[in-house]
């Protein structure tokens, strides 16, 4: 798998709504391990984040599934964010967004 540079999205109403950004399964590798505390930095914010997840059925109850995400209040619907790994801080990530 490459090494991947960043994550990045743009935010739902449901992320907005919920103060969340959430990670899709397949770029989980990206981050710590979920549970494990981790900074995020925006700006003159700095936050202990963490992955979280939730069980879900929005597919059907013969689909359940878990739906990944960082609790961050404040992103906006619309919004493009990008997430990436300090350079010199190992557990430290940046974002940035198109405010």
């Amino acid at each position: 798998m490459p090494n991947e540079q960043h994550y990045s999205r743009k935010i739902s109403a449901e992320e907005a709504k919920k103060g969340h950004i959430f990670i899709l399964k397949d770029k989980l590798s990206y981050f710590p391990t979920r549970g494990k505390p981790f900074v995020l930095c925006e700006r003159e914010q700095e936050k202990s984040v963490l992955v979280e997840s939730y069980r879900c059925t929005c597919r059907g109850p013969q689909l359940p599934h878990e739906h990944f995400f960082i609790r961050w209040n404040g992103v906006r619907f619309g919004e493009k964010i990008t997430i990436t790994k300090d350079e010199k801080i190992a557990e430290r990530y940046n974002l940035t967004s198109n405010r």
